[in-house]
């Protein structure tokens, strides 16, 4: 295994977890491995985050608005480009058992406490 082949496997293990907090409700999980100065670019308003604080509101929006469950937030065909110190994810992503299917794409940064998210952008094709 080449170094970017673990840096994969950890960048998927990363995404694993969140999609996971996401799932149960854990705020917690879902913050972690983000940076403090994430950027996110999002489906529903507001259509734009920045920093951690921002970043959470929307998550405490999401939690509040769709149950708890194995298929709340789930990401299907993900794929990973892996450098040593940046790296993109993208994926499809099935929110609340399907009934939003969007578009997921993570870019990340290695800093000296691991991988953390610095970008994630959300879309849904227009019908």
């Amino acid at each position: 295994m080449t170094d970017l082949d673990a840096c994969e496997l950890e960048i998927r293990a990363i995404l694993d977890r969140w999609a996971h907090a996401a799932c149960v409700g854990d705020m917690d999980g879902v913050l972690a491995n983000h940076a403090s100065d994430i950027h996110m670019f999002d489906v529903p308003e507001p259509i734009q985050s920045r920093g951690l604080d921002a970043y959470r509101s929307t998550w405490e929006l999401f939690f509040a608005s769709n149950a708890r469950g194995p298929r709340r937030f789930r990401l299907r065909d993900v794929n990973v480009v892996a450098g040593h110190d940046v790296a993109l994810a993208y994926a499809l992503l099935d929110v609340a058992d399907g009934a939003a299917r969007c578009r997921l794409t993570v870019a990340f940064r290695r800093e000296h406490e691991g991988w953390l998210m610095v970008h994630e952008h959300h879309s849904m094709p227009l019908a």
